[in-house]
């Protein structure tokens, strides 16, 4: 592909709405200890405390109203943001979300929904009260969730807040494996009719005693000339599930591999394959990854708004989801700065950067506290500005099974930079 032009770039005025009213201290209750910053000479207020750019500009109505609201004189916006956070919680009271809720966008001003967009995603089982933390921090944008078994082999909620458009969505072209033996085809002559597994439900990381498991659960099957009790075929089914175990020969079980999870969740054959990660930590990756069908749905109308290519910052890119999503989707990525605090998954990243051709530029940046507000600016001119800004998962623990970790103190460096972002470039318009 040919590398588009950086000045193609579309960039419109954005002003700001009163209608986004956090509340003044709860991002400072949000990140407990604080990461290391940079302070520098040039370095305002806005980034170091959020939505300080809404307080800079009293000039016209908008500014003023937020500006009353932070010192309680503005009663009307605070139950505004109180029926906010009373729908997002609705929403959440949904224990089977859609492919995707009626208009998640609705609630959106038309100066929110204006580019450069943001977009923060995560396959964690957060709470009710963090999902409308991060919705407040967010502009008000309600949550959106989708389960992955409308697009996929894997059955899993995944939830995304932003300010992109849902229509003209459309699915990657060709599409994925659906069910578990669409993806792994050697296993469909072994299968057994009442083995009725179609889709992952749980992406096991563990690898220690499943052989000797396997062994067993063989055993059992031979014994009964694989015509298990009820009983025994209960027992095997929860272990399967559990271990995510599938059928590699007659009465023979074996573990779900690394490759047959990257086809499940829409990555190349032996993405995660690098010296230094072992099976364990490349199933942990995957499971920490998203399922890139299902969020290159949701990032498809980037294809239209921005049809030359987009310039993307990505926060804790791991082993490249978004990148591969919007790939996939033919989508040019134009240029790519990923903040990844593991070697190995910036590795990937990298080998799948140079392995599928991309013509733009990546640069990668290890830690967010490097991104300070002049790298932060220099990279923006670099680049002319940023059409999408990402986070995935910044949550602690991020190579274990603990999916409830959410690190808020990493999620608040995330807000801090889109909302300079923002502000920068409406400045600069």
């Amino acid at each position: 592909m040919n590398q588009q032009p950086l000045s193609s770039v579309l960039i419109k005025t954005e002003e700001y709405s009163s209608d986004v009213v956090p509340e003044p201290d709860l991002l400072e209750r949000l990140k407990g200890k604080r990461p290391k910053e940079e302070h520098t000479d040039d370095e305002p207020n806005n980034w170091l405390k959020p939505k300080e750019e809404f307080m800079e500009d009293t000039s016209n109505s908008e500014g003023r109203m937020w500006l009353e609201a932070r010192r309680g004189i503005s009663s009307s916006t605070n139950n505004r943001v109180a029926a906010s956070r009373r729908r997002v919680l609705g929403i959440l009271e949904d224990r089977n979300p859609t492919m995707s809720m009626p208009n998640p966008c609705k609630s959106l001003t038309s100066v929110v929904a204006k580019p450069p967009y943001f977009f923060y995603g995560n396959v964690t089982s957060l709470s009710q009260d963090s999902w409308a933390r991060i919705s407040q921090f967010l502009y008000s944008s309600q949550p959106e969730f989708a389960n992955t078994q409308l697009y996929s082999a894997l059955s899993r909620k995944e939830g995304y807040i932003h300010n992109l458009p849902i229509e003209d969505r459309f699915h990657i072209h060709p599409k994925g494996a659906m069910t578990i033996e669409e993806a792994i085809p050697h296993s469909r002559k072994w299968w057994p009719s009442w083995d009725d597994r179609k889709q992952l439900s749980y992406i096991s990381c563990e690898t220690s005693g499943v052989p000797l498991l396997c062994d067993r659960l063989g055993r059992i099957l031979a014994d009964c000339n694989g015509l298990p009790s009820a009983e025994q075929r209960r027992q095997i089914l929860q272990q399967c599930r559990e271990k995510n175990l599938i059928w590699v020969g007659k009465y023979k079980l074996g573990r779900l591999e690394p490759e047959h999870l990257e086809r499940i969740m829409g990555y190349p054959f032996q993405h995660s394959q690098v010296a230094g990660f072992g099976v364990p930590e490349r199933l942990g990756s995957l499971k920490h990854s998203f399922q890139t069908d299902t969020l290159g749905y949701h990032l498809s109308v980037l294809r239209r708004l921005v049809p030359g290519g987009v310039v993307i910052l990505s926060f804790f890119s791991g082993i490249g989801g978004v990148e591969i999503a919007l790939h996939r989707l033919g989508i040019v990525l134009k240029g790519v700065v990923s903040v990844e605090t593991c070697e190995v998954k910036r590795k990937i990243l990298k080998k799948w950067w140079e392995s599928s051709g991309q013509s733009g530029e990546l640069i990668q940046i290890e830690d967010i506290n490097k991104l300070s507000s002049r790298r932060l600016e220099d990279l923006m001119k670099k680049f002319k500005g940023f059409d999408l800004v990402v986070c995935q998962n910044p949550y602690s623990a991020a190579d274990s099974d603990n999916l409830s970790g959410l690190d808020f103190s990493m999620f608040a460096e995330f807000v801090r930079v889109v909302q300079r972002v923002r502000s920068t470039m409406d400045g600069d318009r």
